[in-house]
Parts: structure tokens; C-alpha cells; sequence
């Protein structure tokens, strides 16, 4: 039987200017980094076959960064097929966004963009706008686009070039992390984040998934060299923040290496979720901080 052989490679896309943040409906400019975002790579080869999961801490993967990085992979030094390499995020709304240069002049109607937003708003609230797009610290999504092309190139490549000997062990799990985001009211009506505090509520629409699938990776001499972690949910805890954050995922990844190392990988994976969300809409909780987002406001509490 062929021997597995596993490389793993973390990589900084954290950036070094202000950014327009991801998600919601209101721009956002991020004023300071909460956690560092990073991308994370597994690269795994068995029998001349060959496999790349990368995860990274953005709102979505593009089309366009896919072809580009595979571009770039076309003809290295290494053996590695840009074909077999998989992008995957954890869908952060506190990201940067990002836009192939090639885009220039395309899809640049921004208020068809807000016509949509507006239409996903409850009753009474409306797009407020209050970024400032003019200031020279705020990176352009053009910029940010060239930082994660090469960023996201280099992890995959240098967890390629660590592939060791090693192996690995399935686990599950269940936790209360992904919740139904979606308010059903006693009018036949349902509501995304709707406010269940009121006496029309009848019940959330869906239910929730709590599986976490797992898969633990070892070396040679059976030591821990990191985790996959699959679980339905967005990451979208800190969603309405003015930081750059990895959400909860940067909290996990923190206290896993705090019991078992500096040295362990995490790499985690979104999976279809639905209308799964981290928050609670029936135990409602009022943040601590202010918060930029109508969705979030209750007036109810």
C-alpha cells in the first residue's frame, strides 16, 4: 500500500493597509486588526495522486483568483497539478474584499449593488452609507486582489514542499454553534435575523446543524500535526465590526495551540449551510460594542 505523504503551510493574507470589509449591508473600512487572517494549506500525496485543501479566512473564493493562481501553478518546479488544489473559505464577514484588475470597468454599478441590498432590509430601515472611500490608507480591492494571488499561491506550494510520511484518524462531534437565522410570524411571513421578541413569533423556519466532522493528522512517530475541522456555519460571530478578524475561527485556532502546540495546524472548512448562523435569535444578547449593521439592532430586547 502507498504511503501517505502530508504537508501542511500557513500563510499571513492579513492586510497591511485599512480595507473595505466584506458582507452587510453598509460598507464597512476597517480601522484595526482584531486577529491576523491567514490562509492554510494541507497538501496530501498518496500513489503519484496529489490533493490541496487550502482555507482561508475571507468572505468567499472568486472564480477569478482560482484561474489566476492556477496560472501561476502551470509549469513549477515541484510536480504540483493547480488542478488538484481546493480554495475554501470560512465565509468572515470582517475580510477584506477583493477584485481581479481584469474586472476594471466591469460590474462597477455599485448602486445596483445597494438596489438588491435594499431589498433584503425589514421594514423601515434603509442602506445608510458612511465610508470613506477616499482615504489614501484604505487599500483598493485591486491591491488586496494582488496581495491574496500570491499569498494564496506560496501556501499551497510551500505545504507541497513539506509533504512527510504520515497518517491520519476520523472523528465526530456535535456542538451549538450553527442556528437558524430565519424568524417564522404567526402572518405566514418569515424574516432573515427577524426579531423573535415580539408576540407574532411562532418559530424559527429551519433547525440547526450541530455535526463537526474532524480529522486529525500525524506524523511518522504518531505526533500531532494538525486538524480539519468541517462544521456548517458561517463564520459571522463579529460580523458587524469594524476590525479585520477570522472570527471565531481565530479564537479556536488560538486554544488549540495553546494545549498542544504553536506548531499545529488547524485548517478549517465551511460546508453548506443554509441559513445557519452563530447567533442565538431566541436567547437574543445585545452586543457590547456598537454595532453597524440594521440587523442587529432590536428594538425589542
Amino acid at each position: 500500500m502507498a504511503q501517505l505523504q502530508i504537508g501542511w503551510s500557513e500563510i499571513s493574507i492579513t492586510p497591511d493597509k485599512k480595507v473595505s470589509l466584506c458582507g452587510q449591508f453598509a460598507e464597512r473600512i476597517s480601522e484595526y486588526v482584531e486577529k491576523p487572517i491567514t490562509a492554510t494549506a494541507m497538501a496530501v500525496e498518496c500513489g503519484g495522486d496529489q490533493m490541496v485543501l487550502c482555507s482561508c479566512d475571507l468572505e468567499s473564493i472568486h472564480d477569478d483568483i482560482i484561474r489566476d493562481i492556477r496560472k501561476k501553478l502551470e509549469g513549477n518546479p515541484y510536480g504540483l497539478d493547480g488542478n488538484k488544489v481546493i480554495y475554501n473559505a470560512i465565509h468572515t464577514h470582517t475580510g477584506p474584499g477583493y477584485k481581479s484588475p481584469a474586472t476594471k470597468g466591469i460590474n462597477a454599478g455599485f448602486g445596483k449593488l445597494r438596489e438588491v441590498l435594499e431589498t433584503y432590509l425589514a421594514p423601515g430601515q434603509k442602506y445608510v452609507e458612511s465610508a470613506n472611500f477616499d482615504d489614501p490608507e484604505v487599500a483598493t480591492d485591486y491591491e488586496n486582489y494582488e496581495m491574496l494571488l500570491e499569498r494564496m499561491t506560496q501556501v499551497v506550494i510551500d505545504a507541497w514542499k513539506a509533504r512527510k510520511p504520515g497518517g491520519f484518524s476520523n472523528a465526530f462531534a456535535r456542538a451549538a454553534v450553527g442556528m437558524c437565522r430565519r424568524v417564522d410570524y404567526s402572518d405566514g411571513t418569515a424574516q432573515m435575523w427577524g426579531d423573535a421578541n415580539t408576540a407574532v413569533f411562532t418559530e424559527l423556519e429551519g433547525g440547526n446543524d450541530s455535526g463537526i466532522e474532524l480529522m486529525y493528522v500525524f506524523d511518522m512517530n504518531k505526533k500531532l500535526t494538525g486538524i480539519v475541522v468541517n462544521l456548517a456555519c458561517p463564520a459571522q460571530c463579529v460580523q458587524h465590526r469594524l476590525f479585520v478578524s477570522p472570527d471565531f475561527w481565530g479564537e479556536t485556532k488560538k486554544l488549540l495551540r495553546d494545549r498542544f502546540g504553536e506548531d499545529i495546524y488547524m485548517l478549517a472548512l465551511c460546508s453548506p449551510a443554509g441559513d445557519q448562523c452563530p447567533v442565538d435569535l431566541v436567547r437574543w444578547v445585545n452586543p457590547d460594542t456598537d454595532v453597524h449593521d440594521p440587523n442587529l439592532i432590536r428594538h425589542n430586547p
